[in-house]
């Protein structure tokens, strides 16, 4: 690999926003072909990248855009993630008719901020607001909004902490991929978090088997973007937002949920009951055998789930 997350964010400029000149350089070419960023199969007319500061951060965005685009999505990834994870979910948007906005949270990809590590949650929410006021500025739409995990928290807490109505809503259609509320055995982990935090700053990563993908695993223990610690720091924040946001008011703006039910990261079955209060207005689907990376499970389950998006927001 002859690119670094420092050679590619230093051959992009602030993010151009009326789209004229799409992202360049030795560095981001590479970035892009060793991640399959580059869709023009699919329909793309250009391919623009750049940099936002929001909320402290500098913070990398990208757009794919298409000449006939009929709405705009908006992607949001999970803990560990980054933009260059998620290619078939910009493939399946694509497909879909839409232009797709990405970018990476503070911590995470090619933004700025210590690695895997968040002050608040609520970091996040004024980061995805920025991005968002910009997206409703220079893009067409409707809009619709995809959360994997991590992502899948930051519309819930965007949503409910304003208490929006439908017709309050910016998106067309809100779908949350294995959301997170709480993760698996959250109260050991509380407890393991106390000591911890008194000690250490980060704690070392196991990488779990979290999609039916066997190439994708392997893929990911090699790429160079994803953080090797868990950042106590970052628990700290969570600890901090679930109470937050399991005391948040119902919402009736319908979101659509996909959770599989070999989902070992996040409580699943906890965090569906707190959806289901928060959110009467759901549509959910239970992918069975489906883990908790359902961005990158395995073809055929990602092909199930994509298959029933698609027919939610049709």
């Amino acid at each position: 690999m002859s690119w670094s997350k420092q050679g590619v964010v230093a051959e992009l400029s602030a993010m151009d926003w009326s789209f004229r000149h799409p992202a360049a350089g030795v560095q981001w070419q590479q970035y892009c072909d060793f991640y399959g960023l580059q869709l023009a199969e699919e329909g793309c007319s250009g391919h623009f990248a750049g940099l936002m500061d929001s909320a402290g951060y500098q913070v990398v965005v990208q757009v794919w855009q298409k000449d006939d685009a009929r709405g705009t999505a908006v992607l949001v990834h999970g803990y560990y993630d980054h933009t260059g994870l998620y290619s078939s979910l910009v493939r399946f948007c694509l497909q879909q008719g839409w232009n797709v906005v990405a970018f990476d949270l503070p911590g995470h990809g090619l933004s700025s901020g210590e690695q895997a590590s968040i002050g608040s949650f609520q970091e996040y929410d004024e980061v995805f607001s920025h991005v968002l006021q910009r997206v409703q500025q220079s893009l067409p739409g409707p809009l619709y909004a995809f959360g994997q995990s991590t992502g899948g928290a930051i519309l819930i807490n965007y949503l409910l902490k304003r208490q929006l109505t439908p017709l309050q809503s910016p998106f067309a259609g809100v779908t949350l991929m294995a959301p997170l509320v709480r993760p698996l055995g959250w109260a050991r982990g509380k407890i393991m978090h106390t000591f911890a935090s008194l000690f250490v700053r980060r704690i070392k990563r196991k990488f779990k088997a979290n999609s039916g993908d066997l190439q994708f695993l392997q893929f990911l223990q090699a790429d160079p973007l994803q953080p090797r610690h868990l950042n106590v720091r970052w628990v700290s924040a969570l600890k901090k937002w679930i109470p937050y946001i399991e005391a948040q008011p119902a919402s009736a703006v319908a979101v659509n949920i996909v959770q599989g039910d070999h989902d070992g990261t996040v409580d699943w079955t906890h965090n569906l009951d707190i959806l289901r209060e928060k959110f009467p207005q759901q549509q959910l689907m239970v992918l069975p055998g489906g883990h908790h990376h359902l961005v990158n499970e395995a073809p055929d389950q990602r092909q199930r789930m994509y298959q029933q998006i698609a027919g939610w927001l049709s």
